[in-house]
C-alpha cells in the first residue's frame, strides 16, 4: 500500500483518535488532518498490522499490510503479459512485412514476363517491317517492267484484266448457276 493509499484509509471517517503500528502506539489528536504525516511514520516504522481506535479505546478499524510481496506478484504478472503483448506485436510485425514482399515479387515477375512480351513484340514487328519493304521494293520492281504484247502496264494492267474478266463472266453465268439453255 502506498502513501496515499493509507493516508486515504486512516482519515475514513470515523475517524481515529490513536493508531496502533504493531505495538506502537501514535496519538492522532483530535485536530486530525496530519494524515499523511502519520503515514509516512507507519511507513518508516515498516509496521505489517495497523488498528485504528477512537476516544474511548474501541477498535474502528484495522488492516494488514503486506510487505510489498503482493505487489511484486503484481509487477510480475504485469511484465508477464507486457512480454507476451510484445511477442504478439513482433510476430505481427514480422507476418505484416513477409505479406508485401511475396505480393511484390510476384508482381515483379509479371512485370518482367510482359516486359519480354514487348520486347518480343517488337522484335516481330521490325521483321514484318522488313518483310513488307522488301515486297514493296519487288512490287515496284514488277510495276516497272514492261507487260507482255507491248504492254506497259506491267502487273498491274495483267491484275486489271483478270478482274475484267471474272466480271465478265460472272455476267454471262445464268442465276441456277448452270451453263447453257435449259
Amino acid at each position: 500500500m502506498n502513501l496515499s493509499e493509507l493516508s486515504k484509509w486512516l482519515r475514513r471517517t470515523p475517524q481515529p483518535v490513536i493508531v496502533v503500528a504493531d505495538t506502537k502506539r501514535i496519538d492522532v489528536g483530535t485536530k486530525g488532518g496530519k494524515w499523511g504525516e502519520i503515514a509516512r511514520t507507519i511507513e518508516s516504522i515498516g509496521a505489517t498490522k495497523l488498528e485504528c481506535l477512537d476516544g474511548a479505546g474501541n477498535i474502528i478499524r484495522a488492516k494488514t499490510l503486506s510487505d510489498g510481496a503482493e505487489e511484486d506478484e503484481k509487477k510480475t504478472e504485469l511484465q508477464s503479459d507486457l512480454h507476451a503483448l510484445s511477442k504478439i506485436i513482433a510476430e505481427a510485425y514480422e507476418k505484416g512485412t513477409k505479406a508485401p514482399a511475396q505480393l511484390l515479387e510476384s508482381a515483379m515477375t509479371f512485370i518482367e514476363r510482359q516486359g519480354n512480351r514487348l520486347v518480343a513484340q517488337d522484335r516481330e514487328i521490325e521483321r514484318l517491317r522488313a518483310i513488307n519493304g522488301k515486297l514493296s521494293a519487288e512490287i515496284l520492281a514488277l510495276k516497272a517492267l514492261p507487260g507482255e504484247e507491248g504492254d506497259e502496264s506491267g502487273i498491274m494492267g495483267a491484275l486489271m484484266q483478270g478482274v475484267l474478266q471474272a466480271s465478265q463472266s460472272a455476267e454471262h453465268t445464268p442465276p441456277n448457276g448452270k451453263k447453257g439453255g435449259s
